[in-house]
């Protein structure tokens, strides 16, 4: 008899404490921390925007592992449960803290990987695949996750005209290394047009796409 139960329970009850772990990185931006979201909230906000991507790739004609997609944009930030978040601004003015923070989030996914029990080697997989962004499905995952921080942004009503220049060379650079070129197309196609949107959104409102 394995013990499938007993590590998924342990795995489960790990996985409640993303409700509390605030996304610290925003604290910077002057976002009052009773109002940040938490890793919970962002890892379902991911998937969502990583599992609309992979259909318009689809309906491109692009070929790619909507699952595996998913299942980055659900582990991607897994290891900040243990902290290690630190905000876009500053470790483009600090990439040594950068450096570090990644090394400490590795470090934080191979203490993690020990909850998944038979599965182990597959996070551990999918960890160090989507922190190097190494496939066009981990490329996906991080490109909503980009494009989830900045919506959040404007939601938090903290959006500044900076921050699509901050994310732009990161998803364009991504875009270009896609394997697929009818996906390398149809990401291409959507970016332009969503930084005139986001721009658009976060200056007039909701009431203009409602």
């Amino acid at each position: 008899m394995d013990n499938s139960s007993h590590y998924l329970a342990r795995l489960f009850h790990i996985a409640q404490l993303t409700r509390a772990q605030i996304q610290q990185g925003y604290l910077i931006r002057g976002i009052r921390r009773q109002d940040i979201s938490n890793l919970a909230e962002h890892h379902y906000l991911v998937a969502f925007v990583a599992w609309q991507l992979t259909l318009l790739v689809e309906q491109a004609g692009g070929k790619i592992d909507k699952a595996k997609v998913l299942e980055f944009a659900l582990i991607h930030d897994l290891g900040e449960l243990l902290g290690g978040d630190i905000a876009m601004p500053y470790a483009q003015r600090n990439p040594k803290a950068r450096e570090y923070a990644k090394a400490f989030e590795a470090e934080n996914h191979k203490f993690l990987s020990d909850y998944f029990g038979k599965s182990k080697k597959h996070f551990e997989q999918l960890s160090e695949e989507i922190l190097n962004a190494s496939s066009d499905e981990s490329r996906i995952a991080k490109i909503a996750d980009y494009i989830e921080l900045t919506h959040y942004l404007v939601y938090m009503e903290s959006f500044v005209e900076s921050d699509v220049a901050l994310i732009e060379g990161k998803i364009i650079k991504m875009i270009t290394e896609f394997c697929d070129q009818a996906a390398r197309e149809a990401l291409k196609e959507f970016f332009e047009g969503w930084k005139i949107d986001i721009r658009r959104l976060a200056t007039s409102g909701a009431k203009e796409f409602l």
